[in-house]
């Protein structure tokens, strides 16, 4: 496990649904692609630092968030 900068999408509304979890290399990559994704889209976006299962660049699995 390592502490890690992702990119969360939530889907619904009561309660959102974490649906999709995206590795991102820093916070400001983050936001910039929250940005996009939040114009083109009707989910909620996050980034968060979170406690996270990391192979070959790819989050397998969130623990818990920060």
């Amino acid at each position: 496990m390592e502490i890690v900068i992702a990119l969360i999408m939530y889907l619904g509304s009561d309660p959102p649904v974490l649906k999709e979890h995206l590795l991102m290399p820093s916070i400001s990559k983050c936001l910039s692609k929250k940005r996009v994704a939040t114009r083109n889209s009707n989910a909620t976006y996050q980034c968060l630092k979170v406690n996270a299962v990391v192979k070959d660049g790819k989050i397998i699995s969130i623990s818990s968030t920060e």
